[in-house]
């Protein structure tokens, strides 16, 4: 078998874990075969740059953040007829049996094209795909993104920086996340960093409401805004502080942008253990001739059907943006 790996999209702790166990499995299980990394995502399929993975290569990387394969933003891809046709060409006459993908949205809509082309030409390669986005915003329901708790355990760390400073000035701190159109990366960090609120990005926010629960802290109050919510920290600063002004709050309003320290660092050991799972149940299942599909889980050792890429690629099928009711609740009682 000879199959390409490629790490799509933003990167993400937990790729490296994923590279590893892909080519840690095929070489153990079928030692006669190749695993070719794809350099620098989709672009570097477009234009054919490669090079020949062995067990050396990925020694040590499971812990790693990012991806040694590398990713660049290639936005062309999906709407540039002739990048799509060129990429499923070079599967077909690198006589790649397999592409092995980990990335977001966009990757998973990249697979779905390039698998249209590949069957109306009737060509050999197929696409078995990985979620990995710490925005959890990837099929989320069907299993968490590789990259998603890695982010949280970042969150939680500088969010607990964070609080030391605010309780010592008494003061309200507006801390930017990452998340994209979801709303999870920011609402869970907010849940494990003891956030008083975290904004979603497609609610209406009561900010009266928000300068009551600043008013009844004793010192600090810690608020988590999701990347799409529209206001800028600046602007919902300035509403803030309107408000303690014409209610005598005496509160300091300050605002951090935490989002791409979130994206950094090494991996979660849960992150590593589903990357390594998912990887493997991928090769093993490619050595049985599987066809294309997109593979997910919740935890180690959870064994799922895979999904078809053209539901795996369609939003309104597979993804909720927001927080399910129950979470939400959840979130509240504990606040």
């Amino acid at each position: 078998m000879k199959c390409a790996l490629l790490t799509g999209g933003g990167d993400c702790p937990g790729m490296n874990a994923f590279i590893r166990a892909v080519v840690r499995t095929v070489l153990n299980l079928s030692p006669e075969s190749q695993v070719w990394g794809v350099v620098d995502g989709w672009r570097g399929l477009v234009f054919g740059q490669y090079r020949l993975l062995g067990k050396r290569d990925v020694s040590g990387i499971a812990a790693l953040g990012g991806t040694i394969l590398g990713t660049m933003r290639f936005p062309e891809l999906a709407t540039n007829v002739e990048f799509q046709k060129q990429a499923a060409r070079n599967l077909e006459e690198g006589g790649f049996d397999y592409l092995f993908v980990i990335g977001g949205n966009g990757s998973v809509k990249a697979a779905w094209t390039l698998e249209q082309i590949l069957r109306r030409n009737s060509w050999r390669t197929r696409i078995l795909v990985a979620p990995g986005s710490i925005d959890n915003d990837v099929c989320n329901n069907y299993g968490t993104s590789i990259g998603f708790y890695s982010a949280l355990e970042r969150s939680l760390e500088m969010l607990s920086w964070i609080r030391d400073t605010a309780s010592s000035h008494r003061r309200v701190y507006l801390i930017r996340s990452m998340g994209r159109d979801s709303a999870y990366l920011a609402f869970y960090a907010g849940i494990i960093g003891g956030a008083e609120y975290a904004i979603r990005p497609h609610e209406t926010v009561d900010f009266e409401h928000l300068a009551e629960i600043a008013a009844q802290r004793d010192r600090d109050t810690i608020i988590v805004v999701s990347e799409a919510y529209p206001k800028s920290l600046r602007e919902i600063q300035e509403i803030l502080e309107g408000i303690f002004r014409r209610r005598g709050i005496e509160r300091e309003v300050r605002a951090v942008d935490m989002s791409y320290f979130q994206r950094g660092g090494k991996a979660s050991v849960t992150d590593i253990l589903r990357a390594s799972w998912l990887g493997y149940r991928m090769v093993c299942d490619a050595l049985r001739g599987a066809p294309s599909g997109f593979y997910a889980a919740y935890y180690i050792g959870h064994v799922q059907d895979p999904l078809p890429l053209e539901i795996a690629a369609d939003d309104a099928r597979t993804n909720h943006l927001d927080i399910p009711p129950e979470v939400i609740r959840m979130a509240l009682a504990l606040r």
